[in-house]
């Protein structure tokens, strides 16, 4: 399925000519294999989208509001309206929403960012759970996503999009969200987050996050990606980057996205992953890494704490 999603991002653009699809969105999700950037580890102030050799370069977007939680429904003239406030739990279902822009009608204009025209979140409230689905938009506006089959609990819906600039057309990204509550029988306390930790292993891989975690400012991380003991070099092209990173905020689930810049030069030209990191506030996160080799798509979590 992760294999398609540059296809039906084509198809798309042809069927809603309203949806403005840059020919750097449409690059095909085959495997790419990393080259080393500029820096190093310790060096990567210099890193930006450019040093990811094999994938596209996307236009310069700036985010709305930088310092942004993710918590509210609105900003600036836009709404997130989700279709309903509950779903049933242990059941698979569709889930609607629309974008409203400053002169209230439904968005159906957006420019591509990370290769995707709205990427939708579902975290539970104690950041056991975290799901990013691809949603699909009908003609008059309207955002359908399959949601699986969930437990009962508190839950949020975030979404993340790139519109023009009422006044000035450029491309700004745009973070809201809304909470969802999926009802049922035998709902569990809130679960505890594992210890805060450098280092976790997921599916036979290893990944080690470095780099120092502070609040309100812009800070360069590292992500060394193993297995086996030997560096991965071989990534499949997923929401145009090597790794999809996103973190929530312990208690209220403050959302900070954390873009992927290129890959640093290391021993055999095959250094850490680097990301440019912006956590709105301090305290302890739930950082989710998301990564495909093979065609196989792995998630790993990290819990950590930022000062």
């Amino acid at each position: 399925m992760r294999h398609r999603l540059a296809a039906r991002r084509i198809t798309a653009a042809f069927l809603l000519a309203a949806v403005i699809l840059p020919a750097a969105a449409c690059s095909s999700s085959k495997a790419t294999k990393i080259a080393s950037g500029t820096g190093s580890a310790q060096n990567m102030s210099g890193m930006d989208m450019g040093d990811m050799a094999g994938l596209p370069t996307t236009p310069a977007i700036a985010e709305a509001a930088p310092t942004s939680n993710g918590l509210a429904a609105s900003y600036s003239g836009y709404i997130y309206l989700p279709g309903a406030a509950s779903v049933p739990a242990n059941t698979a279902a569709e889930f609607s929403f629309h974008i409203t822009g400053p002169n209230d009608h439904a968005v159906t204009r957006y420019q591509a960012y990370e290769s995707q025209l709205v990427t939708f979140y579902l975290v539970r409230s104690d950041l056991a759970e975290f799901r990013q689905l691809e949603p699909t938009m009908r003609q008059d506006g309207t955002w359908t996503v399959g949601l699986p089959a969930l437990p009962p609990g508190s839950y949020r819906s975030y979404v993340s999009f790139a519109a023009p600039d009422s006044s000035e057309g450029t491309p700004l990204v745009y973070s809201l969200s809304a909470p969802l509550t999926v009802t049922g029988p035998g709902a569990k306390p809130a679960a505890g987050l594992p210890a805060p930790a450098s280092t976790v292993t997921v599916d036979g891989y290893t990944l080690k996050l470095s780099g120092a975690l502070k609040a309100g400012v812009t800070t360069q991380l590292a992500l060394d990606v193993t297995k086996a003991g030997k560096p991965v070099e071989y990534f499949d092209r997923y929401l145009d980057g090597y790794a999809h990173l996103t973190g929530f905020h312990a208690g209220d689930g403050a959302f900070a996205h954390l873009l992927a810049t290129g890959r640093a030069s290391g021993a055999g030209g095959v250094g850490p992953l680097t990301t440019r990191a912006l956590f709105p506030e301090s305290g302890t996160w739930r950082l989710f890494v998301q990564f495909e080799t093979g065609g196989a798509l792995h998630q790993a979590a990290f819990t950590v704490d930022v000062s």
